[in-house]
């Protein structure tokens, strides 16, 4: 009996301990994972029909399939949903989990940033996407993609559930407004993804544009399909007028491009009557200003033949990646391999590298990403967590006296009881009195500052222009018409500031007619006009 008690406490044992050490191996066995999809309303019942205007919210989360059990240290995938049926208005995060919105297609990625791994706990919810029913129709959630790395870095696919199905008010689409819905993404994404200019200097790539007037012309054309489209009394020949309008407009656009000259000609006297076939060739050559990464072997110094390519490929440093390239003295959004599409003349290449930030919520294709890294490497703006930047957090007016005061480098302060809300000891006292005693803020009236209130876009414009002041650059302004449409809602305060900001470049309008001056400023449109200013210097 004692042999067989013995027998029983050892197996016993090893299933107690066999667990924790398949957990602790790089790779443990049997390791397999399944993505789950729960679909429910705002109260949080399941449910898979919904009315037009409810709100619907879907939940990610990853389960096991297998056996093993292992720590987390990155995953991403992504959530697709018919836009015409759903609009999304917002995102819940889980822990360091980013949530992007592109499209009718959500993106989750997560990367531990300690090297330790994450508990596996972290997979019960990775996220929930908020939507609203705008449009009937019928359709399914599908996830696709998903990768998960553990500590051995192997990817590993994970095996997506069935695509839940959603209907909408009566499950029908409306053939002519889907279609409508679908011209005009279209037609945005074609605005997008082209060069929008006139008579441009130099564009290596493409070697097309279109000029400005035929883009905006498809901008009204755009606006007044949507127009259409979001009235929900439109009768169906409005619909299909704006159907055709968008078309004609589209194809009226494209009939607008404009391919650039062969920039280069054969040299005077070396070409015979009736041929200029002639065979060109020019210098390429790539250098490093500032270190921090080197130009790889081989393609320092290049011979290469009109009107061909030429590629230079870059080795940043450890923690560093391509900031900018230079293209004799042109400036581009730097990647670590680049291709001029043609070669015209000799052809110098200057090449800076930046230290990568560390946020895991921005992608280097965000149109504000080098911003973000500028403003983070000059030590100007801190994330909100150690992996979050936050670029569509609002920015308040405390958070943009402290970026001044450390753009001055942090001068001394003496508090002083200015304002009744700025009390000394807080994060902001010193930067919010500095920045009085310097005229570059005021406050508001009863003596208050308001330091945690969302600063508007003219707030911006005017601590910026009186900062410009304080350092003395960048005060002769262009002229600027300010054509806005909504250039009479300017306060009169700030009327000067926002055209000063407009003629030199540092704020835009939010759309091609608005300027939009009591609207929010996110934290990346603040760090996108803070590198537009220190550009004046």
């Amino acid at each position: 009996m004692i042999k067989y008690l013995k027998v029983i406490l050892c197996i016993m044992l090893l299933g107690a301990v066999l667990p924790s050490y398949a957990y602790g191996a790089n790779d443990a066995a049997d390791l397999n994972y399944r993505v789950g999809i729960t679909v429910t309303d705002s109260s949080g019942s399941p449910k898979s029909s919904f009315e037009v205007g409810e709100k619907i919210l879907v939940k990610l989360s990853l389960s096991y399939t297998g056996a093993g059990r292992a720590p987390v240290y990155g995953f991403q995938g992504k959530l697709q949903f018919d836009s015409y049926v759903l609009e999304n208005t917002g995102v819940k995060m889980e822990k360091d989990i980013s949530m992007k919105v592109s499209g009718g297609a959500i993106n989750y990625v997560y990367l531990d940033m300690t090297a330790k791994g994450t508990e596996d706990s972290i997979l019960q919810n990775i996220g929930t996407a908020v939507f609203q029913a705008k449009n009937s129709g019928t359709f399914s959630i599908s996830s696709s993609g998903f990768i998960l790395t553990n500590k051995d870095a192997t990817h590993r696919y994970i095996e997506p559930v069935e695509a839940v199905q959603i209907i909408v008010g009566d499950g029908v689409k409306d053939a002519s407004k889907s279609l409508l819905y679908e011209n005009i993404v279209a037609a945005k994404a074609l605005l997008a993804s082209v060069t929008i200019a006139d008579n441009p200097k130099t564009i290596y790539y493409p070697d097309y544009w279109y000029p400005t007037k035929s883009a905006q012309t498809l901008r009204d054309v755009i606006a007044g399909a949507e127009a259409v489209f979001n009235n929900k009394d439109a009768l169906a020949s409005e619909i299909s007028e704006a159907i055709e309008k968008l078309s004609t407009g589209v194809s009226d656009f494209g009939n607008s491009k404009i391919t650039g000259p062969k920039r280069w000609a054969a040299p005077e006297g070396n070409s015979t009557a009736g041929s200029t076939a002639v065979d060109l060739y020019y210098s390429v050559k790539a250098s490093v200003k500032g270190g921090n990464g080197k130009i790889a072997e081989g393609f320092e110094v290049q011979t290469i033949r009109a009107t061909t390519s030429a590629t230079i490929r870059m080795i940043p440093g450890e923690g560093y990646e391509t900031e900018y390239i230079f293209v004799n003295g042109e400036k581009y959004i730097g990647h670590d391999i680049y291709t001029i599409p043609e070669v015209s003349r000799d052809t110098l290449v200057v090449v800076t590298f930046a230290k990568k930030p560390p946020f895991t919520d921005i992608a280097h294709d965000d149109w504000f990403y080098s911003s973000v890294r500028y403003v983070y490497n000059k030590g100007l703006f801190t994330g909100t967590t150690e992996t979050e930047f936050s670029p569509s957090g609002k920015m308040s007016r405390a958070m943009l006296a402290t970026v001044l005061y450390r753009m001055e480098n942090k001068p001394k302060v003496t508090f002083a009881s200015v304002f009744s809300d700025v009390q000394s000891g807080r994060w902001y006292s010193e930067p919010v009195i500095w920045a009085h005693q310097k005229s570059i803020v005021n406050g508001y009236d009863k003596g208050k500052f308001a330091p945690n209130d969302a600063i508007t876009r003219e707030q911006i414009a005017v601590m910026l222009h009186r900062y410009a002041k304080v350092k003395g650059v960048g005060l002769q302004a262009k002229n600027a018409s300010l054509s806005f449409k909504d250039a009479n809602q300017i306060s009169g305060y700030a009327k000067e500031s926002i055209t000063w900001a407009v003629s030199k470049g540092i704020m835009k309008g939010n759309t091609d007619v608005t300027i939009n001056p009591s609207g929010l400023a996110t934290r990346a449109e603040v760090a996108t006009m803070l590198e537009r200013f220190n550009e004046l210097n």
